[in-house]
């Protein structure tokens, strides 16, 4: 006469340990669920790149030409800025002229939050879809303090597409001084290098 197998003696806690157990083996034997593991199996490395950006701010009596608008802050407007949030979608160009290939666009916004100025917060992302003579494709984010007029760098916080898993700096770099467009618009240039950890 055989004898089936029960669980009757068995304690429910014993076997959800034992399944947790087996589990845990298995995340640790397949390399799909580690991180470092996934950080191997990036596709090829991105060498540093390197891109020009037009930041177009909205004057008070424009209709056009501006690509970052004043979106929140305090009423009455404070001393240098102070609180102010302004939102931004702007091109990436491949060289320092309004007429140079598209590489792409970075989107986000800015805060000034330092009160005698001079610092804004920048949380922002590069999306670099198309097809372009820069050879990569996806996206990536950058999120820092950025001292104005000067050269900063911000973290890049990973991405999708080539950008999958990606660490590394976002350097911005002022190009002269501002100037007034036709539009009675703020507008200056910015280079930017991305400098990607191995």
């Amino acid at each position: 006469m055989s004898s089936a197998f029960t669980l009757s003696g068995i304690n429910p806690r014993s076997i959800v340990a034992l399944a947790l157990f087996l589990q845990l083996l298995v995340v640790r034997e397949n390399p799909i669920f580690s991180v470092a593991e996934g950080r191997k199996l990036h596709r090829r490395t991105i060498p540093t790149l390197k891109m020009y950006n037009p930041l177009i701010i909205k004057g008070p009596n424009s209709t056009q030409g501006f690509n970052a608008v004043q979106c929140a802050g305090p009423n009455p407007a404070l001393p240098n800025m102070f609180g102010n949030i302004y939102c931004f979608d702007m091109p990436l160009l491949k060289k320092k002229r309004l007429d140079s290939e598209l590489l792409g666009t970075v989107q986000g916004s800015w805060t000034a939050t330092r009160l005698d100025g001079g610092t804004i917060v920048v949380s922002e992302t590069f999306i670099l879809t198309n097809k372009t003579s820069l050879g990569y494709r996806g996206t990536f984010s950058a999120l820092g303090i950025e001292n104005i007029g000067l050269k900063t760098s911000k973290p890049i916080t990973g991405g999708t597409g080539d950008f999958e898993l990606a660490t590394g700096i976002a350097v911005t770099t002022p190009l002269g001084n501002v100037t007034i467009d036709d539009f009675g618009n703020a507008f200056f240039w910015f280079k930017y290098e991305f400098i990607f950890a191995s």
